[in-house]
């Protein structure tokens, strides 16, 4: 169709070149076009031949006759329907719905501008698909990306931030974070190398690529994508948004062990979260707090906030069972015995049904036993669940520092039993990690 265009001397994105691409498509003629809308033939040919221009009422009348009231031909439409295309983004980010569905049925017939306008087209599919994700509709999302992918090489560079940046979203939660971070670093650079290439920069893309780095265990990638986010979204745009950022920034100072920066950070996050409805953000923050006195080995501490984060947080939640078994990993250190066997035995049977966490308590209940019975070499079966059990799953879920915990559990133990070459190899593994969590960007392990 462009060829075409060119051939009859009018510019692709013009209101002419969009009507005479509509006229083609449906296989129209000047003639038919001229009588359906009462034109003379003769305007309707100085037009496609650049002479003369559509009026407010020919454009009218040729909306109504191809179906596509409402959608924008000419460049002033066009502005603000693009502009009306990202405040249902801000919509849709703001979790206001039903004002983002109202606004989702006005554009229901875009697909009608595909002979003419692609371009917009995709931008408001690309756009309707953030709807899909926040619904939670992955299926439907991961169906509109793959037909959206057959169409890549078309793309603007918008459309295909737009795209990178969906694939990305998609991949996250889906807790596929590697694949996550890859699209979203493409759609990172996009925006590098293309000045003002969407119309505000909202810190959403920088919030997903901390998000990923957080969840991989980079913790200084991770800090540096989160303050990246905070300067560049307005706290008044969406209330929490700040506080996650704070938040994702005081856990990675912890995994980090920069733990007076945690601490300071955590005492602002404590003072906003009680000022939103609902416990989830204070819950986290008690979280928080809990896992920086575990890296201080402060045990009791560590205790105390991890049983009032558990209160706190949604019972199917995974950081409500994470607060669990770090407790109990605390009682471990604390020599809390038999408190820590009753609790583990209770969070067993609480995830006899749950594939993900069944794992780390059962690996617990080998830590227990290696940790009260640290000299006896009669640990066998334990140190073998450990190494080709637990730590290959903790690897798989990116939870290394817990795989690390149990590194340092089997170094401490050869160290007791005088195993120097056991010992040693635990060390390197240690060492392994620190180097994949320090001084990697992520998309490989």
């Amino acid at each position: 169709m462009t060829d075409k265009l060119q051939k009859e001397g009018l510019p692709r994105h013009s209101v002419a070149g969009k009507v005479y691409a509509l006229r083609k498509y449906h296989n129209i003629s000047q003639e038919v076009l001229a009588d359906s809308i009462n034109m003379s033939l003769k305007r309707i040919r100085n037009v496609e031949k650049g002479l003369e221009e559509y009026g407010e009422k020919d454009l009218d009348a040729i909306k109504k006759y191809f179906n596509i009231v409402g959608l924008p031909l000419t460049e002033d439409e066009c502005f603000a329907f693009r502009a009306r295309l990202y405040y249902l983004l801000d919509l849709i980010r703001a979790k206001r719905m039903d004002e983002a569905k109202a606004i989702q049925k006005e554009m229901a017939n875009i697909d009608k501008l595909k002979p003419c306008d692609f371009e917009m087209v995709m931008l408001c599919k690309m756009i309707e698909v953030q709807l899909f994700l926040e619904e939670g509709n992955y299926i439907v999302t991961a169906d509109k990306l793959n037909i959206s992918q057959d169409c890549i090489k078309k793309m603007s560079n918008e459309n295909l931030f737009h795209f990178f940046y969906n694939k990305g979203e998609l991949c996250a939660r889906r807790d596929r974070y590697e694949e996550g971070l890859d699209f979203l670093l493409q759609a990172l650079k996009l925006i590098e190398d293309n000045e003002k290439l969407i119309p505000d920069d909202d810190g959403w893309l920088y919030y997903n690529i901390a998000m990923c780095y957080t969840y991989l265990e980079i913790p200084y990638y991770a800090i540096s994508f989160w303050q990246k986010a905070k300067q560049a979204h307005p706290d008044n745009k969406v209330m929490t948004f700040a506080l996650n950022a704070d938040l994702g920034i005081a856990l990675n100072y912890i995994k980090a062990n920069q733990l007076e920066n945690a601490e300071k950070l955590l005492s602002k996050c404590q003072l906003k979260s009680e000022g939103l409805k609902g416990d989830s953000h204070i819950g986290f923050n008690l979280f928080c707090y809990g896992y920086m006195y575990k890296k201080a080995e402060n045990w009791v501490s560590a205790i105390e906030y991890f049983d009032k984060a558990a209160n706190c947080l949604p019972k199917d939640s995974a950081h409500y069972y994470s607060s669990i078994y770090h407790k109990i990993h605390c009682l471990i250190h604390d020599r809390a015995f038999p408190k820590e066997k009753q609790l583990l035995g209770q969070a067993q049977n609480l995830c006899e049904d749950n594939e993900i966490w069944k794992t780390y308590f059962e690996a617990l209940e080998h830590y227990l036993k290696i940790s009260n019975y640290m000299t006896s070499s009669d640990n066998d079966k334990s140190i073998d669940y450990i190494l080709y059990t637990a730590i290959p799953y903790f690897t798989k879920m990116h939870d290394h520092f817990t795989a690390m915990d149990y590194y340092a559990l089997l170094e401490k133990h050869f160290n007791k039993l005088e195993s120097r070459m056991k010992s040693l190899t635990m060390s390197y593994a240690i060492l392994g990690i620190y180097k994949r969590c320090f001084t990697s960007d992520g998309r490989s392990d």
